[in-house]
């Protein structure tokens, strides 16, 4: 067997293709792993969410049934109130539904400016 610099720089060039080409694959086995579980936990979340949101509607529904029973016992002023109890708790259920906000544009909500107490005199 020869050994000389071509024969070096062969094998170097042979040993580097096959190392791009083997690092090549481990990173596509080791994406495609990522994305499976990746995949595997929003299925998790999203049933945990499900559950949950099950949990809090069949809680609700609870609470309507109760107070339903217990309402003709209650005098008015407390089944008024309930009533306003009932329509506070579905206009936060629609405040939660909408998109949050953004801040403002400036970036920076408050007034920075200088305000004149009255402790300054007028120049």
């Amino acid at each position: 067997m020869i050994i000389d610099a071509k024969t070096v720089v062969v094998t170097f060039i042979i040993i580097g293709v096959g190392v791009y080409f083997g690092l090549a694959a481990i990173r596509s086995f080791a994406l495609s792993i990522a994305q499976e579980n990746h995949d595997a936990n929003l299925a998790i979340d999203m049933n945990e969410e499900s559950r949950r949101a099950r949990r809090e509607r069949e809680a609700d529904e609870a609470a309507t049934v109760a107070f339903a029973k217990v309402e003709p016992l209650l005098p008015a002023s407390v089944v008024a109130k309930g009533a306003s109890l009932v329509t506070t708790a579905t206009t936060k259920k629609a405040a939660a539904k909408e998109l949050p906000r953004s801040a403002p544009s400036s970036g920076n909500s408050l007034n920075t400016g200088k305000f004149n107490t009255g402790d300054d005199e007028a120049p």
